[in-house]
């Protein structure tokens, strides 16, 4: 951002619901994928499932794609749960210019409603408070699991405005002004006041040094979620945590059995437990 040209409030709210289609990292794609699709606010939704076990859905973070949760699926099948695996509306495959928390909930709760009752659900970064507004909303699921999850959209928000420059109190204000008007319910997107009406036993993530959301967020919707537990670790970032095989283990095991004592996973360590 060039800060000697006057900052456009409208402009960069846009840039901050507007996601970038990078592309994607080269994965192995586990076989029998089954393709399919919802149509929700007049965009296409796609989607993958496998397997035929009750599902866990994947929800994947700012700016990514289901593909960035993929290290999940075959662990999961190997329990017995089947998988489906989305791609946010502006993400990957799935149609749409821009996205709100509402908006990507919303799209979520038609595919949960479209696949039926989900087993359990997972989501990284903004997938969090994605799937907790969808919880809160309706969508029906037995457990949670969110890794690196913020906690306040509107913090958030804030944070990314001020790196890219963005200091200005009075540009902040009116940034979030446009950021309401363009349908984020800014004022109300707080994780912990959604959480506080979750029963789901919810397990969360989140890695010490993540300079992308900061682990006080956890701590912060693990004081407000009954039921929940905190797994905090280090040297796993916002998305090397997606492919720990400690991280995936923990989040498998939570979903299809009980939650086990807490125990040092590779990359970091337990200091929370149910």
């Amino acid at each position: 951002m060039d800060l000697s040209e006057r900052i456009d409030p409208r402009r960069l709210a846009l840039q901050m619901i507007t996601p970038r289609r990078l592309p994607p990292r080269p994965v192995t794609v586990p076989e029998g994928a089954i393709p399919f699709s919802v149509e929700h606010d007049g965009a296409v939704i796609a989607g993958w499932r496998w397997g035929q076990g009750e599902p866990v859905l994947l929800v994947h973070g700012w700016e990514a794609s289901h593909l960035d949760m993929l290290a999940f699926v075959e662990p999961l099948l190997a329990r017995g749960l089947g998988v489906i695996a989305v791609d946010l509306p502006a993400h990957g495959s799935s149609e749409g210019v821009s996205a709100t928390i509402p908006q990507m909930a919303r799209a979520v709760t038609a595919v949960g409603k479209a696949c039926g009752r989900l087993h359990g659900v997972i989501g990284h970064s903004v997938g969090g408070p994605v799937l907790t507004v969808a919880l809160a909303g309706g969508l029906e699921a037995g457990r949670v699991v969110l890794i690196a999850s913020p906690a306040n959209y509107g913090r958030q928000m804030r944070a990314a405005a001020m790196a890219l420059g963005v200091v200005d109190t009075r540009d902040l204000a009116h940034m979030a002004d446009e950021l309401i008007r363009l349908g984020t319910e800014l004022p109300i997107m707080d994780l912990p006041s959604f959480a506080e009406r979750l029963t789901q036993p919810a397990l969360l993530l989140h890695s010490r040094d993540d300079r992308v959301v900061a682990i006080g967020e956890a701590r912060e919707i693990a004081r407000y979620w009954r039921g929940s537990g905190l797994i905090e670790l280090d040297g796993l970032g916002h998305g090397r945590i997606l492919s720990d095989a400690g991280v995936i283990g923990q989040t498998v095991d939570f979903l299809a059995v009980d939650f086990p004592a807490a125990r040092s996973v590779t990359g970091g360590e337990a200091v929370h437990a149910l």
